[in-house]
C-alpha cells in the first residue's frame, strides 16, 4: 500500500472517530475541521444540508488563486448536501476524486447521525416537559389522604388555590382558627413547590422565649451573649433553599418584626452579635388565628409587615362550616391512630358518627383528633366507644367572643380546673399545652392575676 493511500486511510479513520463523538451540527463541524486541518493545509470548512452539489467531486480555483474542493454529500440513502473545502499551499494528501468522493460519504452519515439524535432530544425535551405537567396535574388532583377537602371551601383552597401560589415564591398568610390545618396547607404548598425537595420547617412564634426569639430566627455568633458557646444557626439560615412556616406571626414581639421585614424585602438576615448580613433564599409562609388587622391598628404589628405577609391569603374555615368534611376526617384519623397504636382501626358507628356530628367543634380538627385517640385508648373492642363528653363551650347568644375575651376565659377555666396552679403536670399549663413562662406573659397581657395562695 503506497503512502498516500495510507494518509488517506489514516484521515477517514480521524474523521469517524470525531464525527461519532460529536452529538450536534454544532459540535460536528469544529470536531471535522479540526480532524481536516491536521491532514490538509485547511483554510475554511462549508456544510451545506439541502445545497445543490456537482455530480462528481471538483477542485476550483477562487479569486486568489486558492485551491477550493467542491464535493457531495451523499450516501446510501440519497443526496444530503455539498461541502467545500478552502486549501491553502502545499497539501499532502493527492484530493483524488475517490477521496473526495468517500469524504463526502463519511461526512453525510454523520450530518444524518447528529440529525436523528437532534430530533431524539427534541422527543426526550417534549416527554419529559409533558411528564412535568402531567405529574403537576397529577399532584393537582390527586391530593394525598390526609388531606381531606369534600367541601366546596376546602376544594378550592387545595385544588385551585394551593397549586397556583406553590408555582411561586410569593408570600403566603394562611388564617383560620386554631387547629384548622394550616399547617396541612402550608405542607402541601412546599410539596408541589419547586423547592419541594429542599427543607420544610415549622417555628411557632408563640412558643419561643421571649429572649431568644432573634436567636432562634436569624441565628447568632459565639459570644454574643452570656451561653453562647458557639455559632447557632437560626431557622431562616437552616430552610435555606425550601420553605419556612411562620406558625402564630401574630405573637412576634416587633423587635423581631423588624428584622423579618428585612428577610422578605432584601433576602438577608444578620445574627445575633454578628457584623454583616447573611444572604438566604427562604419561601416564607406565615400562619395566624389572631386578628391582625386589630392588632396593626393598636400599634402590637406592624403595618408594613403586615401588608408584605398579606400577599396571597388563604382564608381556612373552621370544621363547624365543613360537615361535610367531618365524616371521611374521622375514618383518615381513626385510622392514622389505629396504625399508631398497633391495631386494627375499630368501627365507627352511626350514633357514635351522629353524636360527632352534634359537636361544635370549637378546637377544629385538632381537638377531633384528641377525642378519636383517647376514645381510641379507652376502646378495646372493633367498636370506636365516644367514651369524653362533647358538649360545647357557652357562648353568648347573639355575639361571637373576641379573642381577648376567649383567651382570658380559657386561662381561667384552666386556673380554676387547677386550683390556681400553672407549674407541675396537673397544672394550668400542661392543660392548655402551654410552657408556665408563657402562661405567665398571657396571664399578664390579659390582666389575669394570681390566685390567692398559689404556689407554683
Amino acid at each position: 500500500m503506497t503512502a498516500p493511500a495510507d494518509r488517506a486511510l489514516l484521515l477517514l479513520a480521524d474523521l469517524g472517530e470525531a464525527s461519532a463523538r460529536a452529538h450536534t451540527e454544532a459540535t460536528l463541524v469544529p470536531a471535522v475541521s479540526a480532524v481536516l486541518a491536521r491532514h490538509l493545509p485547511l483554510r475554511r470548512l462549508d456544510l451545506r444540508r439541502g445545497a445543490a452539489a456537482p455530480g462528481a467531486p471538483e477542485i476550483r480555483r477562487g479569486a486568489g488563486g486558492e485551491a477550493i474542493a467542491v464535493f457531495a454529500l451523499r450516501d446510501a440513502e440519497g443526496a444530503v448536501g455539498c461541502a467545500a473545502m478552502e486549501l491553502g499551499e502545499g497539501a499532502a494528501l493527492d484530493l483524488s476524486p475517490a477521496l473526495l468522493e468517500a469524504l463526502g460519504r463519511l461526512l453525510a452519515v454523520a450530518l444524518r447521525q447528529v440529525q436523528v439524535l437532534g430530533r431524539v432530544a427534541a422527543i426526550a425535551r417534549r416527554a419529559q416537559g409533558e411528564k412535568r405537567a402531567l405529574k403537576e396535574e397529577l399532584d393537582r388532583v390527586a391530593l394525598p389522604r390526609e388531606v381531606v377537602a369534600r367541601g366546596p371551601a376546602m376544594r378550592a383552597i387545595f385544588l385551585e388555590m394551593v397549586p397556583l401560589v406553590a408555582r411561586q415564591d410569593t408570600t403566603v398568610l394562611v388564617r383560620g382558627e386554631t387547629g384548622t390545618g394550616k399547617e396541612v396547607i402550608a405542607r402541601r404548598i412546599h410539596a408541589l413547590s419547586r423547592r419541594a425537595e429542599r427543607p420544610f420547617l415549622a417555628v411557632n412564634c408563640g412558643a419561643l422565649p421571649e429572649g431568644l426569639v432573634e436567636s432562634a430566627l436569624f441565628g447568632h455568633e459565639r459570644g454574643a451573649f452570656t451561653g453562647a458557646a458557639a455559632r447557632h444557626l437560626g431557622t431562616f439560615e437552616r430552610a435555606s433553599g425550601g420553605t419556612l412556616l411562620l406558625d402564630e406571626i401574630g405573637e412576634l414581639p416587633r423587635a423581631a418584626q423588624a428584622k423579618l421585614l428585612r428577610v422578605l424585602q432584601e433576602g438577608e438576615i444578620e445574627r445575633v452579635g454578628g457584623e454583616g448580613a447573611v444572604r438566604v433564599s427562604v419561601r416564607v409562609i406565615a400562619a395566624t388565628h389572631r386578628p391582625l388587622e386589630a392588632m396593626v391598628a393598636s400599634g402590637a404589628f406592624r403595618e408594613d409587615l403586615y401588608y408584605r405577609l398579606q400577599v396571597f391569603p388563604i382564608v381556612v374555615p373552621p370544621l363547624r362550616e365543613r360537615p361535610e368534611d367531618l365524616e371521611p376526617l374521622t375514618r383518615v384519623i381513626v385510622e392514622k391512630v389505629a396504625a399508631s397504636f398497633g391495631r386494627r382501626p375499630p368501627r365507627v358507628s352511626a350514633e357514635a358518627m351522629a353524636r360527632l356530628r352534634a359537636h361544635d367543634w370549637p378546637g377544629n380538627v385538632r381537638e377531633l383528633e384528641n377525642v378519636i385517640e383517647r376514645s381510641m385508648v379507652m376502646s378495646t373492642g372493633d367498636e370506636l366507644i365516644l367514651s369524653a363528653p362533647l358538649a360545647a363551650a357557652p357562648r353568648e347568644a347573639g355575639r361571637a367572643m373576641t379573642y381577648r375575651e376567649a383567651a382570658q376565659r380559657c386561662i381561667e377555666d384552666a386556673l380554676r380546673a387547677s386550683g390556681g396552679k400553672i407549674y407541675g403536670e396537673d397544672g394550668a399549663a400542661a392543660a392548655l399545652g402551654l410552657k408556665p413562662t408563657t402562661l405567665q406573659s398571657k396571664m399578664r397581657k390579659l390582666g389575669i392575676r394570681r390566685v390567692d395562695g398559689e404556689k407554683g
